[in-house]
């Protein structure tokens, strides 16, 4: 029995597809809703960082009352537009209100950089501060019934590196995958985020004893889409799509895979 039996073409996975494609051109298109969002400081003094980081300089000082347009967020800080065309990193914390301060020793226009108390800025701006996690999925690969676990850490601010180990429940054989992936995520609601993925890995083919034929491995590249939702605490709920495109001596073939699982945030740095 070849391994490609899985392949077949199932009822829905063109109408998948179809919604797959119609999430990419909604994630990489810009979202012009929320970058006209803009928010109204209370803050008498409201430090801007030229990068989001703890200690990155501080360009400006905005007082109460000041204007900033939203442009994106990036874990706890949200970069603003500002004064015209000029833009910086806003630190809001994990509860939308601001608790930290960047560069406090930096002296802007003559005055040091005071320690905000409250902005008014979206709840999009609000994350868990985890470098990474683990999650569980349930799904079909091909057709066929599928148990993935994956491991993913942060790499930069929107960029993931993640590793997945697969299992899948076939009726003439079982497989085995491997792969890594990059994840790149992306804010696209108040507690919704977007996700796009690539990589590579390997399929082993294990044929059940009855089928008489030796187990196989193929190198196999995937390339997907997905979303996932925040919960509370570290816990999200994800669903992927994801093509692969397999390696094989008779040539190149592709199949489809979707699942739904749950992720729980760690911080691995601290383990």
């Amino acid at each position: 029995m070849n391994f490609f039996c899985l392949c077949k073409e199932i009822s829905f996975s063109s109408s998948l597809r179809r919604f797959g494609w119609c999430l990419v051109v909604w994630l990489i298109v810009p979202n012009f809703a929320a970058l006209a969002q803009t928010a109204i400081l209370k803050d008498a003094a409201t430090p801007i960082a030229a990068q989001p980081f703890p200690k990155s300089k501080a360009i400006a000082v905005l007082a109460a009352g000041d204007t900033v347009r939203i442009l994106k967020m990036s874990g706890a800080w949200v970069q603003v537009s500002f004064r015209g065309n000029k833009t910086g990193w806003m630190f809001v914390g994990s509860n939308g209100a601001s608790t930290a301060k960047p560069a406090t020793e930096s002296a802007v226009q003559g005055k040091k950089v005071e320690e905000p108390r409250s902005t008014s800025l979206p709840a999009a701006a609000s994350r868990p501060l985890t470098d990474g996690g683990v999650s569980f999925h349930l799904g079909a690969f091909g057709g066929q019934f599928t148990y993935v676990g994956k491991f993913y850490y942060k790499t930069l601010p929107s960029i993931y590196v993640e590793g997945t180990f697969q299992y899948v429940a076939g009726e003439i054989a079982s497989f085995y995958l491997m792969h890594g992936n990059a994840k790149y995520v992306r804010p696209i609601a108040s507690r919704l985020d977007g996700t796009l993925t690539a990589g590579v890995g390997v399929i082993n083919t294990v044929p059940i004893s009855s089928a008489g034929n030796k187990s196989v491995s193929n190198m196999a590249f995937n390339y997907g889409l997905g979303v996932q939702r925040h919960l509370k605490n570290n816990n999200w709920l994800r669903l992927d799509l994801r093509q692969y495109a397999a390696l094989r001596s008779q040539g190149l073939a592709t199949f489809f895979e979707f699942a739904a699982g749950v992720a729980i945030g760690i911080n691995w740095s601290k383990l």
